[in-house]
């Protein structure tokens, strides 16, 4: 374990140098075991476009388990974290995807902070899944 951490660690710090494209591609293509970490990571990160390399890393993996750690990443500030976990939605296209952005959806919607953009992203995001090569 302290391997993997060590490992996602290092290439967190590499991920904001001039060898970011090494970093972004070496945690793409590890083990689906450093997803935890990198979720954590993700949490903790301050850097707004970090985090949302962070999340495109993670919905690279391709694990569809990883469909409620992007319903965190929908709820960030800034739009380049929450439009890449939508990315990420779309690329999993599976119904469980379409069901948890609708339940985001009603949130987002019943809460006071009607973000009018955000949903419209989200709508686009359903349609993309409906439409898209796995319907």
């Amino acid at each position: 374990m302290e391997d993997l951490n060590s490992f996602v660690v290092y290439n967190l710090q590499r991920l904001k140098t001039a060898e970011y494209d090494d970093a972004y591609h070496r945690l793409i293509e590890a083990d689906d075991a450093v997803i935890p970490f990198l979720i954590e990571a993700f949490r903790v990160e301050p850097h707004s476009a970090t985090r949302a390399s962070l999340v495109e890393i993670i919905w690279q993996h391709r694990v569809p388990e990883t469909i409620y750690f992007l319903s965190e990443a929908l709820d960030d500030n800034h739009p380049e974290v929450w439009k890449s976990a939508l990315d990420g939605f779309v690329t999993l296209g599976s119904p469980a995807a379409i069901q948890v952005l609708e339940l985001v959806r009603q949130r987002i919607w019943a809460g006071s902070q009607a973000k009018s953009d955000r949903i419209a992203w989200i709508d686009e995001a359903i349609e993309q899944i409906r439409h898209g090569p796995f319907a």
